[in-house]
């Protein structure tokens, strides 16, 4: 039964990051170290772009930086610029945040912004794995 919960689990979170990837996509994805005023940060950047024929709430993306061994070495998740308020830590529950985000409109576009600051990384890394997630 244990076996059988678990399988069902697994495929539920298969299921939710396939229909994701239908409805939303990321492009011109731009990676970079930047200083920004003395704190060393490194940021990802992309295009989300609401692939579907309905509005969408909000696009949710990973972030995994991978070391040569392939071993995450740091990770995070964040939403479309429209939609940030989502991750914050203020006061309020995520339905009163979500009806204060701006919907990306069908076949439209937002920007996706994440940045680590470099004592967050921990360890060198070697490559950079950016997806999307969820989407509502």
């Amino acid at each position: 039964m244990r076996r059988l919960l678990c399988g069902t689990a697994v495929l539920i979170a298969l299921t939710m990051a396939a229909t994701a990837a239908e409805d939303a996509r990321l492009d011109n994805v731009r990676k970079e170290w930047q200083n920004a005023y003395g704190a060393i940060i490194y940021t990802v950047l992309a295009d989300v772009v609401n692939t579907s024929d309905h509005p969408l709430q909000y696009v949710k993306v990973k972030v995994t930086l991978v070391d040569k061994n392939g071993v995450p070495v740091a990770e995070r998740v964040g939403y479309n610029v429209g939609a940030e308020r989502l991750g914050d830590e203020s006061p309020g529950s995520f339905a009163d945040k979500l009806k204060r985000v701006q919907p990306i409109a069908p076949h439209g576009a937002d920007l996706f912004r994440l940045s680590f600051d470099k004592p967050e990384i921990g360890k060198p890394f070697r490559s950079v794995s950016v997806s999307v997630v969820e989407t509502r």
